[in-house]
């Protein structure tokens, strides 16, 4: 069985956001910063149909949203090629439960997502080849391999995670409100299924060292 793309994103969009400017990150929309995406395709739609509504992109309130199949295709262009493609290699996961909380974790959490999907793998086998900017076949394998404990356990350890960052390896956010904390919990973990049905079972093979 196949994963999809656009599954995984219905349950994702509700949450992308729509414009802030970040005085961190500097225009920000649909999650996507300007200052580490300066070269995102959609930044002119955006600029264009911001003018046209408010005068000036510098105008639009917070969390302000615009209804264009345009600009919505740039959006999932980029969380397509970056996250879906990139960062999660999803097209070789063979269960939809499983992609669909990773990839909502890796648009929420990106590089401390990895980490905690790393531990999740290293709780199956110590010795599992991992990296920390994106996951590897060897992790896809054992997902693939035992979807239910898989599941389960990333489902477990993405709710500690908000509780307490700093009880995974590898993560860098220092800790959340519990308030937020418990936000997250609530509309980013609890939204999934509690439970995963298996789909087709592959045998454990070796991958090549450094995979």
């Amino acid at each position: 069985m196949s994963v999809n793309f656009t599954i995984s994103k219905k349950f994702t969009k509700d949450l992308e956001g729509g414009y802030w400017n970040d005085p961190s990150a500097g225009h920000t929309y649909a999650g996507i910063t300007f200052k580490y995406y300066p070269k995102w395709s959609g930044w002119f739609r955006l600029f264009q149909l911001a003018k046209k509504k408010y005068g000036s992109v510098e105008r639009m309130p917070r969390y302000a949203k615009f209804n264009d199949a345009e600009l919505d295709k740039h959006i999932a262009d980029f969380y397509y090629n970056r996250h879906w493609k990139q960062l999660l290699n999803a097209d070789l996961f063979r269960n939809q439960d499983i992609v669909n909380m990773m990839y909502d974790f890796l648009v929420h959490k990106e590089y401390d997502a990895i980490a905690v999907v790393n531990h999740v793998a290293r709780q199956i086998n110590k010795n599992v080849s991992t990296s920390k900017t994106r996951v590897t076949p060897a992790v896809i394998t054992l997902a693939n391999n035992f979807q239910e404990r898989f599941y389960a356990m990333l489902r477990y350890y993405r709710a500690q995670y908000y509780k307490n960052p700093r009880s995974i390896p590898g993560t860098s956010v220092k800790g959340f409100s519990a308030g937020l904390a418990n936000a997250f919990i609530r509309d980013r973990v609890n939204k999934f299924p509690a439970v995963t049905k298996p789909t087709i079972q592959f045998p454990t093979f070796n991958l090549p060292y450094g995979i």
